[in-house]
């Protein structure tokens, strides 16, 4: 009779104690360094953001500034070529941004680049100072070389327009032409509704006392918050309108102001050579075409003058009726500053 025995495994000292780990299996990463990397990955977005604000917040602040801008395009660089010395300068309306003002240009250049090479001038949205317009103008003058100088004032820009073409013929710079892109001449020409806050803002205003720089100071920045938060929007034209140095809506360097009391600031300086070119849609809704015309006529009695009707455009429009104003403007160009001729005529053989 056979008897067994239970073998008991022998445990050998390089065998690990406890279960094997199953095959293919791998470790979870901890929880701690997983948040580490969540977080930053957080800040680094947040970080870019704040970034990317500051960018734009100086993009916005840099273009509110009176800042001249010429195109570098081969249509620009050709008629810098063939009219040396020779510029446009183009004048944004009443509020009109600078990338809008860059809209106009770029609607209107092919004609003007049959006379000069184009720019276009940024001014602050809350103020315009024709001092230091005239300053930026005759920096750029001098770095370029310019001695002839064309300008097409865009609505409130007309004005503007027409004051430093006296400033600039004053100084030795000749200006061939003014183009009045339904510019109002006075106050009174202008239909809009907001009419009656510029009439406030230009004479009643200043008389307020504090009540009037508080109300002032807040609805200019509000309304103008230049990328800005609400409460720092309200904050920031409050400060201004206490700051002397500003542009703020109580000072005479106002674009309001300069509205108000615009035929005062011309000093009849500009040569009666100058051509005077007139753009109007008869329907305008903004300003009173037929009464602006006049203005101009009236300011200009020496002047050779040129109208031409844009119906059916609205309002200083170019950027949205470029055809109609590029031949608005060829058009006026040819009867007040003909081209130079090319070649000489032809005598004839007898």
């Amino acid at each position: 009779m056979s008897t067994s025995t239970d073998v008991q495994p022998v445990r050998r000292d390089s065998e690990p104690e406890g279960p094997a780990p199953a095959a293919g299996k791998t470790r979870q990463i901890p929880d701690v360094p997983r948040r580490i990397v969540l977080a930053t990955l957080a800040t680094a977005a947040i970080t870019t953001a704040f970034q990317a604000n500051i960018a734009a917040d100086y993009l916005l602040t840099e273009r509110s500034q009176y800042r001249i801008t010429t195109p570098d395009n081969e249509e620009n660089r050709t008629a810098a070529q063939r009219f040396s010395g020779k510029t446009w300068y183009l004048l944004g309306g009443f509020r009109v941004s600078h990338r809008d003002a860059g809209r106009k240009l770029a609607a209107l250049q092919g004609a003007m680049n049959q006379r000069a090479p184009a720019s276009y001038i940024g001014y602050s949205n809350e103020g315009i100072d024709i001092a230091q317009l005239f300053i930026a103008i005759q920096r750029d003058a001098h770095a370029r070389k310019i001695n002839t100088v064309y300008f097409y004032g865009d609505s409130f820009g007309g004005m503007a327009a027409a004051v430093l073409a006296s400033l600039l013929a004053q100084n030795g710079i000749a200006v061939p032409v003014v183009v009045m892109g339904s510019s109002p001449s006075n106050v009174l020409d202008i239909l809009d509704p907001g009419k009656a806050y510029i009439a406030l803002a230009g004479r009643v205003v200043p008389y307020l006392g504090l009540l009037g720089r508080v109300g002032a100071g807040l609805f200019g920045g509000l309304s103008n918050p230049n990328g800005q938060g609400m409460y720092q929007a309200a904050r920031s034209g409050l400060a201004r309108s206490f700051d002397l140095e500003s542009n703020s809506l109580i000072l005479s360097t106002t674009q309001a102001m300069f509205l108000q009391s615009f035929p005062a600031q011309y000093d009849g300086g500009v040569p009666g050579s100058t051509g005077i070119g007139l753009i109007y849609d008869p329907g305008d809704f903004i300003v009173n075409a037929r009464a602006a015309t006049l203005g101009w006529e009236s300011l200009f009695p020496r002047n050779p003058r040129f109208a031409y009707n844009v119906p059916k455009t609205g309002h200083a429009s170019p950027e949205i009726h470029p055809d109609d104003y590029s031949t608005a403007l060829r058009v006026v160009l040819d009867q007040l500053d003909p081209p130079p001729l090319t070649s000489k005529p032809v005598q004839p053989i007898f």
